[in-house]
């Protein structure tokens, strides 16, 4: 490929931020008694709830190359666009991507229109921050990039930092790629120490991936393989397709595990916005079963898988339903044990 030298040529002005909820509030309640049911939804939500909607059907898409999906352990964290399978260390490449199209830099390939169906939860495709996943890293697919897009995102992880342009944060520029193409990214970011809120994002960012144990794609220490456990080659092929169907979406940004966790038959209960209580159960599933099995029965009993495989082949499934029993293993269900 013949490398360009990057130009910008701006695009769009300075981002408007959306109100916040206390802005929302105060431009509501104007009176003494306020009809609560007149406040509108703004215009951004319900495009974001569109979004979603559109994109939903690629949920359980079978994982593959171009295509956007949740980090599973914490989907309120971010998502990665998958770039190539590594043989060598069964693991995906690919780029970390968030919602915060605002924080573009010079190596941010901005989600757009012609990317769609794309989920909201899907906006900034990070290309300097190149990571390596497990298939059992991955959730659901929020949206799928063109060879084209995939090409770019390449191609601004190798000569986004040669643009030249003045950092101003919050700006979205065009930059020409090869092939006249072009795609929506940010300025550099700013040298001056506190001017730039990127800077201070990108940090986080790091910090939530090194809690995630997330590897760096350019790292230079390997990456140690993983404890294989009992049929671990089937399961990593299904374990993701399973667990994307029945998965709860987090909203919050989550470094943090969950609190009170307990493997096992156990209750337990998680901090937040609200308390939530169910049951926790590990299983072993049968060998001969298939994901479209599992995943219909898990459906039906109203479970959801929420950790695993572990060493032993096991996973941990999680019903709400705090006087839920699971069904003995046999006819009609994919079980093999119930704690084992």
């Amino acid at each position: 490929m013949t490398a360009l030298t990057p130009s910008l040529a701006i695009v769009a002005a300075r981002l408007p931020s959306p109100p916040s909820s206390a802005e929302l509030l105060d431009g509501e309640v104007a009176g003494d008694t306020p009809d609560w049911r007149g406040i509108a939804v703004p215009e951004h939500v319900m495009q974001r709830f569109a979004r979603r909607s559109d994109a939903a059907p690629l949920a359980t898409r079978p994982i593959a190359g171009g295509q956007i999906h949740l980090l599973a352990r914490r989907p309120g964290f971010g998502a990665v666009l998958l770039d190539a399978w590594d043989s060598t260390r069964q693991r995906w490449r690919g780029w970390l991507v968030t919602p915060d199209t605002a924080y573009a830099d010079a190596c941010g390939l901005v989600v757009e229109e012609r990317d769609a169906p794309a989920d909201p939860r899907a906006g900034l495709v990070l290309c300097d921050m190149p990571v390596t996943l497990a298939v059992t890293d991955l959730g659901a697919c929020l949206g799928v990039f063109s060879q084209e897009r995939l090409q770019a995102a390449r191609w601004l992880e190798l000569h986004g930092r040669a643009n030249a342009a003045t950092a101003a944060p919050g700006v979205i520029a065009r930059v020409a790629l090869p092939g006249d193409d072009y795609a929506l990214t940010g300025t550099p970011l700013s040298s001056e120490l506190g001017k730039d809120g990127r800077v201070a994002y990108r940090q986080l960012l790091r910090q939530g991936l090194q809690q995630l144990q997330i590897a760096s794609a350019d790292a230079a220490a390997p990456v140690s393989k993983p404890v294989k456990a009992a049929n671990a080659n089937r399961w990593l092929k299904i374990v993701t397709a399973v667990a994307a169907s029945v998965m709860v979406v987090q909203s919050a940004w989550l470094f943090l595990p969950k609190e009170g966790a307990v493997v096992g038959n156990g209750e337990f209960r998680s901090g937040g916005s609200g308390v939530e209580t169910g049951v926790r159960t590990r299983v072993l599933f049968r060998a001969e079963a298939t994901e479209a099995e599992i995943r219909t029965w898990l459906q039906r009993e109203q479970l959801e898988i929420v950790a695993g495989p572990d060493t032993l082949g096991a996973f941990t499934l999680l019903s709400r339903d705090r006087q839920k029993v699971l069904p003995p293993p046999g006819p009609g269900n994919p079980l093999a044990v119930i704690n084992p």
